[in-house]
Formats: C-alpha cells, sequence, structure tokens
C-alpha cells in the first residue's frame, strides 16, 4: 500500500512539472516570438548604445529624408499564403544597382532608411525595404527571426529583378535579425543576381540567443523550458529555436561580416577602422 501510494505522489510531480513546463513554454513563446509589443525589452542592458548613435537613429537627417521619398509600395505573396509589403525607390539616375536592405527585430522596413539615403544619395542605387513577416505593414503573427524570412528575401529578389531586368546587380544589407535573415538566405540556393551580402550585427543560433537572455533576464536555465517553448513555436510558427544556426555568423566570422562572390566572407571586428 505505502509502496503504490509512493508512486502516486511521484506521479503527481511528474504532472505538475509537466504543466508547469507546458505553461512556461507558451509564456515564453507568447513573451518573444509572438507578434505584438515587447515590454521586457525596455531598459534592457543589451540593447544600450552610445547617445551619439541613439540620437542618429532618432533624430537624424535620414528621418526626413525618408518622409520625403515617393517610394513604390510593392506587394508579395508569401510562399506561405502571407500578404507582405515592402517599399521601393529607383535611383536618381538609370542603374542596375539594387540593394535590399533588411531591418531588425520590432522593426520596420523604412527605419532602413537610416542606411538606404546612403546608398541611393552617395553610391546611387535603387533601394527596396521590406518589411519582415510579422512586422510593419506585412501579415504575420509571429516573428521568423530571419528563418521564414530568409525564402520570402529569395522571393523579392527574384520579383525586384523581373521588374527590373536579368542584369541587376543585388546586394543584401540586414541589421540585427535581418542580418540573421541574409545570412540564412546565403544558405539557399541564391540567384546569380546577388553580388554582396552585408551583415551587420547578427546571431548564430536563436537558441543560444534564447538561452542568454533568460539566464541573464529570468535566471532560468535553457532547459527544458526553452527546449519545451521550441516544441510551441515548431506547432504555432513552424520552426524551432534550435532547428537552425549558421556558420556564417558570430561564431566563426565575428560581430560583423560582408560576403562577396569574389572574396567570400570578410570579418570586421568592432574596432576595426
Amino acid at each position: 500500500m505505502k509502496h503504490k501510494k509512493g508512486w502516486m505522489i511521484i506521479a503527481g510531480i511528474l504532472v505538475i512539472l509537466f504543466i508547469i513546463e507546458v505553461l512556461a513554454s507558451i509564456f515564453f513563446y507568447d513573451l518573444a516570438i509572438k507578434r505584438g509589443p515587447k515590454d521586457f525589452l525596455n531598459g534592457n542592458e543589451d540593447l544600450k548604445v552610445s547617445d551619439k548613435a541613439m540620437d542618429e537613429f532618432l533624430q537624424g537627417d535620414w528621418i526626413d529624408w525618408t518622409n520625403e521619398q515617393k517610394f513604390e509600395e510593392m506587394q508579395l505573396t508569401s510562399y506561405d499564403g502571407l500578404k507582405l509589403q515592402g517599399y521601393y525607390l529607383p535611383a536618381k539616375k538609370p542603374t542596375n544597382k539594387l540593394v535590399i536592405l533588411a531591418h531588425g527585430y520590432l522593426g520596420h522596413a523604412k527605419q532602413m532608411g537610416l542606411y538606404g539615403k546612403y546608398y541611393y544619395e552617395k553610391l546611387g542605387y535603387n533601394i527596396f525595404m521590406p518589411d519582415a513577416r510579422g512586422h510593419g505593414e506585412s501579415e504575420g503573427d509571429y516573428y521568423g527571426f530571419g528563418w521564414q524570412d530568409r525564402l520570402d528575401l529569395i522571393d523579392w529578389t527574384k520579383k525586384l529583378v523581373k521588374k527590373l531586368g536579368p542584369e541587376t546587380e543585388v546586394v543584401y544589407h540586414g541589421l540585427s535579425m535581418g542580418a540573421a535573415t541574409v545570412l540564412m538566405a546565403s544558405g539557399e540556393k541564391l540567384p546569380d543576381n546577388i553580388k554582396a551580402i552585408v551583415a551587420d550585427s547578427p546571431y548564430a543560433s536563436v537558441y543560444e540567443l534564447f538561452a542568454y537572455q533568460m539566464k541573464r533576464m529570468y535566471h532560468l536555465p535553457a532547459f527544458p523550458i526553452l527546449d519545451g517553448t521550441s516544441v510551441v513555436t515548431k506547432i504555432r510558427a513552424g520552426f524551432t529555436a534550435g532547428g537552425f544556426r549558421f556558420e556564417a555568423g558570430t561564431k566563426s566570422y565575428g560581430t560583423n561580416s560582408l560576403y562577396s562572390r569574389q572574396y567570400g566572407y570578410i570579418r570586421a571586428d568592432k574596432d576595426d577602422p
């Protein structure tokens, strides 16, 4: 009788732990991956930048420049049926040069006017800035952290090359999640039109990124909660936090990297000129 009672207690504890795991996994999915405001990022030490950089981002003249441009709004239906939005601006003079600018987590397309102004005014490029799925005016109930976005990027490229002509030469330039997107895209069979990839501050693994933040913010180990969150993410969004990584990110090529078909990946450390 005592033996049976002992097993019932153990079974009860396991059930409780399982329920806690499920609830915690759903909580962290809603916290980081489900579309919506992310108040937990307020005051995040990892997001602090210099006063000069913050002033440029919030008050730089690129903002007025972006607002003054007459962008052509473009739409794309993704491979899984989402309506995606993008903004195209033809160069002042005819050119076959095009830059596609990929924004970061919780951002939107026109924030990449910060870089678009330089490509347009100084380099004479056509520029295109898409809203990633789940961001801006694009549909989507979750943030893909670059995984599905890599395929959207390639589809946008094909659409733009068809619009501009087969001689179009394309640069991918991504920031943060956008940097991860362009590097993940580099692992696919890219159109020959892609000539260079600029990745500013990518991450190599979403699992490692989440694990770090869980430990720093909640003092929790990644296992088993993050593994449970990966299962929830797979069910709801079609990917897992630990299911993809790329070797062209921070682990192998430094915090920043540039890829060209001629020279391959070029590492650029933060202290380099």
